[in-house]
Parts: structure tokens; sequence; C-alpha cells
């Protein structure tokens, strides 16, 4: 407790004079609660902290030297100088990677008491956060799926009465906050965060309980934060009487009286336990400032893992036929066939999900391998997220693409970041029913690759056919890299094709050149590509040969495919069914005029609907949709019929 204070005021200090580029969130008087509570873990069990954990994540093994080089940003530093201050972890040691999201830390612990209880291990995960992120909805999910589940889990919640400026009244409507452990169906605990034995002994409960099969705790350690929510916030919204009245209970005083009362504890040891610390804080900090720094050449490296492995080519059709919601099926049942740490995950799984994607696979693999969870798509897709980092494999199945909007955050700033900030590989699979043609509305009908491609470490595959769709699926569970496959859902419903009779891979980053031909390069991806056909064949009859590729992948995109090809054909039509600004084909329209401007003998043209909201209304949705004659017409256009 005495090094967490000495460490955190030496850093307070050194940011407020700009000495050091972090921000720091002091835990200052907040020492027995973070202390207390991660001491109660065991080796082999995982914490999972906030911006404002470093005192805990010192507790829970991090070293003074590994924290005082990500505070200054080193090469060597645990987040490699990527992210900075305390937003670091060690997965090696049982530390998750702190994300700045309210709330982020539970469903990484839900995710990795998930994977303790699928293997039998008797590992238990502790969460903790702020009051305050306890109005967030990632905290609701993450407490409601782990206690439907029963995974061995203890959630911590920190009450220093102020979320940032906002004093308790504003967050919550509660005498205590743990009193919401009542819905549900938990144990609720409140402690005296100022106690350290009394924040240690609650927690070694809940962790024994947990451990033991009994399932979540949610404790409440009451305690007051010195400082303000970072180390430039004078905190003045603090009344005078409330610092005082917590100032004459500070946690660490509190325990000095406690071991002096029982002659642990004199003056002179006091004071040498302060020399000793002081010391060491200066001497981390001092050998900190002095390695290296990050090589500004390495600025874009890291973002994905490197699968080793070949990809073989997939074997010929042997008969079987299929459409697509059977093909995702075969490959999540082959690929859990082949791997126990393959596992399925999203609502109504155990009657089959969307499309029938996971019909009978509850009854083949049981429910801790085909779990079948309630609303909380952000919950599971950050609980995927750490359980991928803890080892498993998960393929999480959402209902709709739309979906991924209440996980966006947990997709990217855990699912996506996280090899480049660790150098860990974090393999897991998110599906998703996309796109629109079905009648659905504006909510339920977009087109998402834009969205998830434009945010690095992700890869994105948009299958066009069942044999695609299964192939990529199974390339996807093999990577070490999060993959969203965004299968359409006109796909998922359309008639059945001959498929390879094994299990198969079809690489990512690979387009398909889905019909040769030497006049005009059209591309396409998703459901467009038999609109594209359609339009090919047309043209065929007119004269003019019309290559179709079917890029397959958007993230990696295969940029050497569609160059090779434009550049024989010296035409490119684009045929996108997201909306045009901002979306992929933009980016492709941008990427062919930049490095192909001298092969093309025409404007690059893009196919796609208006600037609008995918409408109900079947003539007004077909109105939206790029059809044949849209593609027909951007080829007229371009001279050359």
């Amino acid at each position: 407790m005495v090094l967490c204070r000495a460490f955190e005021t030496r850093l307070v200090e050194l940011a407020s004079e700009g000495s050091i580029p972090s921000t720091v969130y002091p835990g200052i008087g907040q020492e027995a609660a973070m202390v207390g509570l991660v001491s109660a873990l065991e080796d082999g069990d995982l914490f999972a902290g906030t911006h404002r954990d470093l005192m805990a994540a010192l507790a829970a093994g991090v070293t003074v030297e590994q924290a005082a080089l990500n505070f200054l940003g080193k090469a060597a530093a645990p987040s490699r100088g990527r992210d900075g201050g305390g937003l670091f972890g060690l997965p090696h040691k049982g530390i998750a990677m702190v994300t700045s999201s309210p709330a982020g830390s539970l469903p990484l612990a839900v995710g990795a008491a998930l994977a303790f209880a699928q293997r039998s291990e008797p590992r238990v995960a502790l969460a903790d956060c702020g009051e305050g992120s306890m109005a967030a909805g990632i905290w609701h999910e993450a407490v409601n799926l782990a206690s439907v589940l029963m995974l061995p889990v203890v959630f911590t919640v920190q009450n220093n009465q102020f979320s940032r400026t906002t004093p308790n009244g504003g967050g919550f409507n509660l005498p205590y906050a743990a009193h919401r452990a009542d819905g549900y169906g938990i144990p609720g605990v409140v402690v005296d965060g100022n106690d350290v034995l009394d924040c240690y002994a609650a927690a070694r409960e809940a962790v024994d309980r947990a451990r033991s099969g009994g399932g979540p705790t949610l404790i409440e350690a009451i305690t007051f934060r010195h400082k303000g929510h970072d180390h430039s916030d004078p905190a003045e919204y603090v009344p005078d009487d409330v610092r005082m009245e917590w100032a004459s209970r500070d946690p660490i005083e509190r325990f000095e009286e406690y071991l002096g009362s029982r002659g642990y504890l004199d003056e002179n040891r006091r004071a040498a336990v302060a020399a000793r610390v002081d010391e060491r804080v200066a001497r981390s900090l001092e050998w900190a400032s002095e390695q290296p720094d990050p090589e500004p050449s390495h600025v874009a490296s890291d973002v994905f893992a490197v699968r080793f492995a070949d990809v073989p080519p997939p074997p010929p059709p042997g008969g079987i036929e299929m459409d697509m919601a059977g093909a995702v099926r075969a490959g999540i049942d082959g690929e859990m066939a082949r791997d126990e740490r393959v596992y399925v995950m999203g609502r109504d799984l155990g009657v089959g999900g969307p499309f029938g994607i996971a019909a009978g696979l509850a009854d083949s693999y049981g429910p801790m391998r085909v779990v079948s969870t309630p609303v909380a798509d952000a919950a599971v897709i950050g609980a995927a997220a750490r359980s991928a980092a803890a080892g498993m494999s998960p393929i999480v199945v959402l209902e709709s693409g739309d979906d991924v909007y209440r996980g966006i955050d947990q997709l990217v700033s855990i699912a996506g970041v996280h090899h480049w900030k660790t150098g860990t590989a974090l393999p897991m699979v998110v599906v998703a029913p996309t796109g629109a043609g079905s009648g659905l509305g504006p909510a339920s009908s977009r087109s998402l690759e834009s969205v998830i491609a434009h945010h690095p470490g992700i890869k994105v595959a948009v299958p066009a056919t069942p044999q695609a769709a299964r192939g990529l699926l199974a390339a996807a569970v093999h990577e070490p890299n999060p993959v969203v496959i965004l299968a359409h859902r006109l796909l998922l419903a359309g008639p059945p094709v001959a498929m390879p009779s094994g299990p198969y891979e079809m690489p990512l980053g690979r387009a398909r050149i889905a019909r040769a031909g030497a006049d005009v390069t059209v591309v396409a991806w998703g459901a467009m590509v038999d609109v594209c056909l359609s339009a090919a064949e047309h043209l065929a009859g007119e004269g003019v040969e019309a290559e179709v590729i079917d890029l397959q992948s958007i993230m990696p995109l295969d940029w050497d495919t569609l160059f090779t090809s434009v550049r024989a054909t010296s035409r490119l039509v684009i045929v996108d069914e997201g909306v045009p600004f901002g979306g992929v084909g933009a980016e492709i329209a941008a990427g062919v005029a930049s490095e192909l401007i001298w092969d093309l003998d025409g404007p690059v043209l893009l196919v796609s609907p208006p600037q609008t909201h995918v409408p109900f209304a079947r003539d007004l949705e077909i109105a939206f949709l790029p059809g044949v004659e849209d593609v027909l017409e951007a080829v007229h256009t371009l001279a050359i019929a």
C-alpha cells in the first residue's frame, strides 16, 4: 500500500509538470480496496481492471519498473509504447489488457471465467470498476451473462464517491450499489473500502465461492478518491468537510495503527518502509527514463498476428449440396469436432440460431460448447475476445449484423487492438447475417464491411457462395486474429449448390475470378456478385466480355488480383451494396486511381445505392439496391458497347 501511494504520488507530480507524456488517473486513498481485493486471488486466476487500477495491478504482479516503462511510453513497456498510463496488461501473469471503456473490464473477466469453466479449471476471474461505470449498459450485460451461466467470476466496485465530478446520487438511486446484486440473483456485499483486511476477507470468501461452483458475487468497497479524476483535475467539486472526514479514515494510517497496536510496526520500521519505497520509486523511474523509445519505423507493424501454416487448396465438389446457412453450420461443426477449444456462442443457439446456423450442435456438443446467451451482444463479443486470449477459439453468432454496433467497442477496442498492444494472438470469429433485400427496413439491413474494416486489427470476409462461406469460416477459425464473416441474408437462404464432401479452407485475402473477360473488370462481393454475373451474361450477348471479380475478403483485400485484371481490361466498374460515402467501393476506386491511373482508358465507376437508409417497402428497397440494369448502364458509360 505504501509503495502504491508513493509511486502514484510521484506519477501525478511528473504528469502535472509535464515530465511524462501519460495521463495519470490516481487511486490515492483507495489503496486498501485495490490491494485487499486483488490479494484474494491465487496463481492462475485473472484480474481485469480499469484505467484507475494501477495499484491493483501492482498488487497482482506488475512491477514498478514495468509500470514506469508504460507511463513513459518506452519500447520495452508492456504495451510497447502503443498505449500509455495504466492501459496495459500482462497476459502471462493473469492481468488482462486494460481498456479505457467504462466497465470494459467486466466482459474480459466473464470471458476468462467462461474459458475456465469450459476447461473445468479451478480458476477465478475478478473484474474491478468504479461505481460510475455501473451505469454503463455493458456492466449490466456482463453481470447478467455471468449470473445466467453461473461463471466463476467476482465483480468488485470501488465506490470512491465521485464518477469524475458526479457524486453518487447522480449515478444510482440506491443506498448501496451492491444492492443491484439482487436483480441478478447473486450475493451483494458491502465492505469498508478503507480497511484492507475487510476488503481481503470479503474478496476471499467470494473467490472461494466462485472457485467451488457457487457463481458470481458483487462486492462494493466504500472508499474515497483523494485526488481528482486525473492529474489535471483539482477536484474543487469535493466539499472541504467531506474531504476532511475521509482524510481521518486514511487506509494506510488505519492499517499502520492496526499493525502498531499488535507490535508489528513502530516508527523506525515505518520510516524504513517509507525510505525503501521512495528509493525504489526514484530508481525505477530514473531507470525507465533511460530505456530506448519505440522505433518510429515500427509504427505500422504488428496490426495482425502472422499465420504461418499454408492453406491447402479446397477439394473439388463431392456431390453434397448445401445452401450457405448449411455450409456455415457444417463449417462450425467440422471445426468443433476437430478442436475441443472451438465453441459457439450467441442468442437462441440451443434451438438452432439465426437461419439454423447452429441446428443440432447443442445436442452434439452440450451447453458449455454451444453457449446460448441472453440479449447481451456487447458482453458476448467482449467475453469471446478474452476467452480467446485465454486459449479458447470462440465463434460468436449474431442474430443480425446490425448487432455489431452494440458490441463495436468490444470488437475494436479489445479484440482489434489486442495483438498490436500485447504481441499475443487473439483467435475469434464473429458470424453475422447482413445486407438488404429481405424487407427488414433500416435497422437490420445495413452493409457493415466498411465500418468494421475501417478499424485496424480485424479481418473481414464476405462470402458470395456456400463453398466460400464454409472455406472462409474454417480459415477464420485457424486465424490468430479476430475475423468477422458477413454472410448476406439473401445468400444464407439461397439455393443449395454442390460442395466438397470434407472440411477445407479458403484463404482470407484472396479474390476469386468468378468470370473471366478481357473488356472490363467488374468487382463486387457478397450478394452483388450474382448481380454482376447476370449483367456479364447480358453483356456477352452484346459482344462485351466482363471479368467479374468476387473479392471474398475485404480486409485484407486482394489488390494483386484486382490490379492484374484492371491492367488487362483498362476499365473498372465497382458494385457496392453499401452506401457510397466512406464505403469499400470508394476505397477501391481510390486505390486503383492512385496505382493504375495510366492504365485506365476511362473513369472508375461506382455503382451503389443512394446515400440514404435501407427502406422497408419492397418497391423502395428494389429501387435502393444496385441491379443488373445499373451495372449495364455503368459499363455502357465506358463506351465499350
